[in-house]
């Protein structure tokens, strides 16, 4: 059984400043786009972050050739943003973020990827838990600027795992940012999970995969169903064109009936029903490896606050 640090770091935080739009500037937003109205998971899609991914990953080839008989193993850190010490005030208990752990990695296995948790940091921060979402307006980017200056731990190679609570008339479950992203805007990188998504939590939608599924767009991967029946969709070509989001656990779905292969249904990086989900293709497996080396050949000096763990 995997156990839990014993230490628990409590940061108390009154975060109620009000970003001003007229002097802050999203260059992050400019870069990424905003996300989907409605959508399930508020990750972006970027034909050039797409492109620049493609470009960055072939440079480090040769050190993907070199680590990948290894595997890659990334350490973890669990920030736990609450506005009390409830559970429905965010206050997740360790067992769920055990089973999280037990469950992200049974979703990678056969990957050559895996993780390990080094640390939980609980932080109230009633603001952060309640408004903090995708950073593609002035205001959130200012926001999450400040939330990943603060608690942000580690460099590249460290998976932060944000659990909040987004607000209350929001769909979202969750988000990741891309690993190309991690060299200009570090203070961001990580997944972002709506708090009661996790195994056991109170969510009747999601019971861990959400994390599975954010940490693909983390490592590189883009949604199944990305530009429908045209276009390049995920850039992964083994990943059959879908032409929106599954729901459900719809078998032999086919929504793209011109196109070579079933719906994915059963892909991380869709949006089917849990228990529906709990595949990666082979083809998507080698994007991640990709992006594991990428972040591996990152400088250690760049991190968005102290040093690597």
């Amino acid at each position: 059984m995997l156990l839990l640090l014993p230490t628990f770091v409590v940061v108390l935080v009154s975060l109620f400043v009000r970003y001003s739009q007229a002097v802050y500037v999203s260059s992050l937003n400019r870069r990424m786009g905003r996300r989907g109205l409605g959508e399930e998971c508020s990750t972006p899609y970027s034909p050039d972050e797409n492109e620049v991914m493609r470009a960055t990953f072939a440079r480090t080839k040769s050190r993907r050739d070199g680590a990948s008989s290894q595997g890659y193993e990334f350490n973890v850190n669990v920030n736990v943003v609450a506005t009390n010490m409830t559970y429905d005030g965010g206050w997740v208990p360790d067992s769920q973020i055990e089973d999280q752990m037990t469950a992200l990695n049974a979703g990678y296995k056969g990957t050559n990827i895996s993780f390990n948790l080094i640390s939980v940091k609980r932080i109230l921060a009633p603001v952060i838990f309640e408004t903090l979402n995708l950073p593609d307006s002035p205001e959130q980017e200012r926001m999450g600027s400040d939330f990943g200056t603060l608690f942000r731990s580690g460099d590249g190679t460290t998976l932060n795992i944000n659990l909040i609570g987004f607000s209350t008339d929001d769909e979202t479950y969750g988000f990741g940012l891309p690993p190309t992203l991690y060299t200009e805007f570090p203070q961001f990188d990580g997944v972002y999970i709506r708090f009661n998504s996790l195994p056991g939590g109170s969510s009747k939608v999601r019971q861990g995969s959400t994390v599975t599924h954010e940490v693909g767009h983390w490592l590189g991967l883009w949604h199944t169903f990305q530009d429908g029946c045209s276009g390049d969709g995920d850039g992964i070509s083994d990943t059959p064109a879908e032409a929106s989001a599954a729901s459900g656990c719809p078998s032999k779905r086919d929504s793209c009936p011109d196109q070579p292969g079933l719906d994915p249904i059963h892909n991380w990086m869709d949006y089917s029903d849990e228990g529906c989900r709990d595949s990666f293709t082979p083809g998507q497996i080698t994007k991640m490896n990709e992006a594991a080396a990428f972040r591996i050949s990152l400088p250690t000096s760049v991190t968005a606050r102290g040093a690597k763990p």
